[in-house]
Formats: structure tokens, sequence, C-alpha cells
């Protein structure tokens, strides 16, 4: 067998870089098994938005499959969280798909994250090392969305789960294992794991064996905004520069019927760059405690709300870290999903139910709950608004003892109720003032507890 051939790519970026991609091209001969790859940059400081002073540059590697639009020679994204990867034809590090090493021109992807006032050198060592014999390497099947597992049936129709959270396929410390264990000690029903732009966590989650109902995941991580997508095995190309590259990737997911959220967009999130640019069905208006600047995230919905847009709200905790202290855990908030009790639901049911609006967000896998009604419909759901503008609404709040009910619309709080019984319900008769919807929240001295979807008016 030959000795490994090493190439070395060396230059620097300008702070007119910053937030742009390098693409550095190298040559793969025949009958390579295996790539390393590491790197390093001057002044390097780590990702945290609110971080400066020096650089931050993530890496990624396309194959000879070429680095278009939505490409298929996309082999995988460490952003800055590793120094060190691997790519063979049976296995690599984390985030990097294994499979066939074909002959031809590879790249590597740099992204300008963060760019010093003094520019930032890189380098980058590449080590091509031969396969042992030759065999014919095939891609791992990744994590499709089962129409035919269902969760455990729950006879009150409400389902929990997380639907963000990343694992060591990104910048995560936990195995996807790991994730699921949780989530199974959680009590939940369901759980998407939604590593950042890469899809080598749906490769871990087949190998596993669980009653959850297991959505497939990606979290589209771009320098101007971040959304998840579910429901898709489809790798989504984060390479966004401008509002027209973000139309065409939202376009890309939806086409392979995803069901799309815009994360967290509040002050240091990143927040949406491109607020003109929308496409998304669902906006995470709770990502992890809600005192980390959620409240930007809720305004952010409600002034769309306001234009006649019905947006779903969503939330998840962002977990990242299993083993150390961290402010976000699994499950802090939850997502509850209604799914009518007639039959256990799929997969796709629980997505169908969110992409309707029937769901709501509490702090915790055990924290309280609402549900709003009016008649036969319920949050999430569209009424002709009463002649009388007025409506008759249903509320059960759970666990709530102690909290503020508030009735929010258009134009702020409409009406409010003390909550004193952990099971409490209520009929009210409500005047809309002209309100395009109704949604309902519990507080409890001003932190956010749980909060509803709303009904639609019109």
């Amino acid at each position: 067998m030959k000795p490994p051939a090493r190439l070395t790519l060396t230059g620097a970026l300008t702070p007119a870089q910053a937030l742009t991609y390098l693409y550095l091209p190298f040559e793969v001969p025949e009958g390579i098994g295996q790539i390393d790859v590491q790197y390093s940059c001057s002044d390097a400081i780590a990702a945290d938005p609110g971080l400066s002073g020096g650089s931050t540059i993530d890496i990624g590697i396309f194959d000879a499959g070429g680095i278009g639009f939505a490409s298929g020679g996309f082999r995988g994204w460490s952003g800055s969280a590793r120094r060190v990867f691997s790519i063979g034809r049976d296995s690599a590090t984390p985030g990097y798909m294994p499979g066939p090493i074909p002959a031809g021109t590879w790249h590597i992807c740099l992204g300008a994250y963060k760019v010093a006032a003094q520019g930032c050198a890189y380098r980058v060592d590449i080590d091509l090392i031969p396969a042992a014999a030759a065999n014919q390497a095939a891609f791992p099947p990744r994590l499709a969305l089962d129409d035919g597992k269902r969760a455990v049936l729950r006879a009150d129709g409400w389902y929990s789960g997380e639907l963000h959270c990343h694992t060591v396929n990104s910048d995560g410390d936990s195995t996807a294992a790991e994730i699921v264990a949780l989530a199974e000690a959680a009590d939940f029903d369901f759980l998407a794991v939604t590593d950042h732009n890469t899809l080598t966590q749906q490769v871990d989650l087949t190998r596993l064996t669980t009653p959850l109902l297991l959505i497939p995941g990606l979290e589209v991580t771009t320098y101007f905004g971040h959304w998840n997508v579910w429901g898709g095995s489809t790798w989504i190309d984060f390479r966004v520069q401008q509002p027209a590259d973000l139309e065409r990737s939202l376009a890309f997911a939806r086409a392979q019927g995803c069901l799309i959220s815009c994360n967290h967009p509040r002050p240091y999130g990143p927040d949406w760059a491109f607020p003109e640019v929308g496409g998304f069905t669902c906006v995470e208006v709770w990502n992890g405690p809600w005192e980390l600047l959620n409240s930007a995230s809720l305004a952010f919905w409600e002034v769309r709300l306001k234009r006649g847009e019905r947006l779903v709200a969503v939330g998840g905790s962002d977990h990242h870290f299993s083993h150390r202290p961290h402010i976000a855990r699994l499950g802090f908030p939850t997502l509850r999903v209604y799914v009518a009790p007639d039959r256990a639901p799929t997969a796709r049911d629980i997505l169908d139910a969110i992409r309707a609006g029937h769901c709501i967000i509490t702090e915790a896998p055990d924290g309280p709950g609402i549900t709003l009604n009016a008649g036969g419909s319920m949050m999430g759901d569209h009424l002709l608004r009463p002649a009388d503008d007025q409506i008759a609404l249903d509320l059960a709040v759970t666990g709530g003892a102690g909290g503020t009910l508030q009735l929010v619309g258009s134009d702020g709080i409409l009406t409010e109720a003390d909550i004193t019984q952990d099971d409490q319900r209520l009929h009210l008769a409500l005047k809309l003032g002209g309100s395009l919807y109704v949604r309902a929240q519990l507080t409890d001295s001003g932190q956010m507890r749980t909060l509803t979807n709303p009904l639609y008016f019109g």
C-alpha cells in the first residue's frame, strides 16, 4: 500500500470577507480510502456571538460531486467545533458522511464567521490515505419519516416532545443515543435531532431502537439566521449570502415536503437578518429558558400575526450539553401537540398537527398547560368573525395555580384572570374588538409559563 500523501493549503482572509465562504480545491486520485483534515487559523476565538477581537473560521468539505447549490457533493460540516476530521469509506468523524471516496476535485469550504481587524491566516493539512483493498463503499441509510410506526395512544390526544437539540454530530457533547435516552426519561412521544448543517445524526438515529417517534431534522445554520427543517432527509444548503439565496433554500426545503421554523429570531440568536424573506410555517418563539430574550422572538411572531400571517408558534430547548452544567436542558421548554385520540399518531401526524397550529409550548416536560377552544374549533383553527364581534371561549388550565391567564389579541391583552387551582376551567364571553386572533398565555411574576397558538377570525 502506498504511503499517505499530504497536501497543505495556506492563505489569508481579510475583514471584507467576513460572513462569506472560501473554497479550496484539491485533487483526490483513484484508490483513496480515507481523507484526514486538520486546520488552524490565527487569533482564533469561540463562535459565541458576544465575543469579538479575533477570528472564527468554520470548515466543511465537498467531494467531486461539486460545490453548486444543494450539491450532491456535500460531505459534512463541523463549523468551528472541530479542528480535525476524517472521512472514510466505512466510517467518519461525526458531522461527516462516510461512503465512496470518488477521484476528482474536492473542496474544503471555509466559512469566515468572524475575521479579526488585522486579518486571519489559515492553514489546512490534508492527508490522502490509500485504501487497503478495493471495495464498493456505499452511503449509510438515513432516518426517513416513518408512516408505519405509531406513538403509544394518549387518551387525551396530547403528545409531548422536543424539536430542537444537538449532538456530537455538530457542536453538542451527547451522542444521539444519549439524547434519545433523555427524551425517553422525560416521557416524550416524539423527538427531532437538529444538528447544524449536517445529516449524520440521521444515520445514528436509524441504528437505535426506541418507542419515540423519531422525526428527521436539521438546523440550517446561516450567518443571517437559523431555521429548522423537519420531515425530510435531504441536505438543505446553508450557504446564504443574500435574500435571494435564503428564498431559494427555503423553496428547496418546501419542495422536499419539509416543515420549516424560523429559529430564535432575537438578538444573539442570531436575528433573522432578512426580515423581508418569509416562506416558513413556524416561528420558534421560545428557545431555552424564557429569560434568554425570548420576548423578542415573541414580538417577531406577533408583528407577523398582526399583518395577517398565520404562523405557528413552536418552542425547543436548543440542548447542546449533557455532560456539563448548562442553562439549556432538553425539554425546557416542551412542545405539546394535539392529535384527535381516535388513533395513535405517526411522526407525520405530529408534523401535520403542528402545521395546523394544534400545539402549545410549556416551560418543562411537567409544566402547566392551556387548551383554547371555541365550540368545535381549537387553537390554530380559523373561524368566521361573529356578527356581534363576541366569541364564547372555553379554556382549561392545568398546573397553573398562582399564575395569571391572559388572552391576547392584535391590540394586546384583551382580558386577564387569576388562576387559583391546578385544574381550572373557564368559560368566557369575549369582545374581539376587531382583533384578527385570540391566543392564551399563562404568566407568573412576569415569567412566561405556557402559551397557545391563536384562534383566527376573519
